[in-house]
């Protein structure tokens, strides 16, 4: 068991810095036991979401990696596909980074490679005519929602990720409700999937577990 003694508090203050505790501090009223273990919680929850995110993301991109393979005839499509310019220039970005760690640059590493930014933007309003309505709309086969409604969703999650990815703070989001979107995004995809991944975490059991300011 921790104790929260002053001096421990000074001390995990000085190697956290006030700065990134602030925030922790305004919530709990200037309270540092408290802010500490909002800190930690934070921590905590951060790391709970591994599984659900990491399952979205590898469903999302091998979903859409397989449609376009198939609208391409190629599982080279990034190579063949109507892209713009933002889109070609991560894509070199991917083939530059495995060529520097002496990776074959084939489409298993290319798609891995690829940051969860790249596939989201694949979903925006730019590719809709290009992309969506040919080939990416079949990538959620029970969604039955529009492209707009779908992007949103995956962008919003994307700000989640984003934001446990630089250690920021996400206790003031509704996390019991980002955790059934990310749920429900890959029912989307795949019900059997979600279904696995809702069964095999415990981001609710932490969320619940949120310590009281």
């Amino acid at each position: 068991m921790f104790t929260y003694n002053q001096n421990n508090i000074n001390q995990l203050a000085k190697t956290i810095s006030l700065d990134r505790l602030s925030t922790y501090l305004v919530e709990t009223k200037n309270n540092q036991e408290l802010a500490l273990k909002l800190y930690l919680w934070n921590s905590k929850i951060s790391a709970a979401f591994y599984i659900p995110l990491q399952g979205l993301e590898i469903a999302l991109r091998n979903a859409l990696h397989q449609e376009l393979s198939k609208k391409f005839q190629t599982p080279f499509w990034y190579d063949a596909a109507p892209l713009y310019t933002q889109s070609k220039e991560n894509i070199l970005d991917a083939k530059s980074k495995i060529n520097k760690s002496h990776n074959s640059i084939d489409p298993p590493h290319v798609v891995a490679e690829l940051s969860f930014g790249f596939w989201v933007s694949l979903l925006n309003k730019s590719y809709h005519q290009t992309l969506w309505i040919p080939v990416l709309g079949k990538a959620f086969p029970n969604a039955g929602l529009p492209r707009s409604e779908i992007h949103s969703a995956l962008n919003h999650i994307r700000i989640l990720r984003n934001r446990i990815t630089h250690h920021e703070p996400i206790f003031k989001r509704h996390l019991e409700k980002d955790y059934k979107s990310i749920i429900e995004f890959i029912e989307w995809i795949n019900p059997v999937t979600a279904q696995w991944i809702d069964k095999n975490n415990d981001a609710l059991d932490v969320i619940r577990a949120k310590p009281k300011s």
